[in-house]
Formats: structure tokens, C-alpha cells, sequence
């Protein structure tokens, strides 16, 4: 993965991922920096709208099918 800023492009390399109570944490280096992202449930909107709609559709689809076949056990 690359960060792309007006000083540069860096590197950017996961070393762990974790769940926590805000959301999801991926904590990695950025070059030679520490670096932490963090997916929050309120950043969900705006992720799912850059989700090409076809692709969205099949998510969906593909998700309510395992859905209803763990309902069925």
C-alpha cells in the first residue's frame, strides 16, 4: 500500500489489525513512522458510497444468502 501526500509517497505497511468498542484499528509503518487508521462505525456511509453499485448488490445479495442459511440451521 502507498500513502500518496504533497511530500511524497509512502509506504505503508500493516503490522496488526484490531476491533475495538470505536471501530476498526489498523496500526502499521509509514515509511519510517508509526502510523494508525481508524474505521469508525459513523465513516461506514462514506465508505459504502465509493462501492461501485454492482459490486454493492452483490455484497448484499451474497450476504442475505449466508444470512438465511444460518437461519435455517
Amino acid at each position: 500500500m502507498k500513502v500518496s501526500s504533497p511530500v511524497g509517497e509512502f509506504p505503508f505497511e500493516p503490522t496488526s489489525l484490531e476491533v475495538e468498542e470505536s471501530g476498526l484499528v489498523i496500526h502499521g509503518l509509514m515509511g519510517a513512522w508509526p502510523a494508525t487508521i481508524r474505521i469508525e462505525a459513523s465513516d461506514l456511509p462514506a465508505v459504502v458510497r465509493l462501492i461501485p453499485p454492482p459490486v454493492l448488490t452483490g455484497l448484499v445479495l451474497v450476504g442475505g444468502l449466508l444470512g438465511l442459511r444460518l437461519l435455517r440451521r
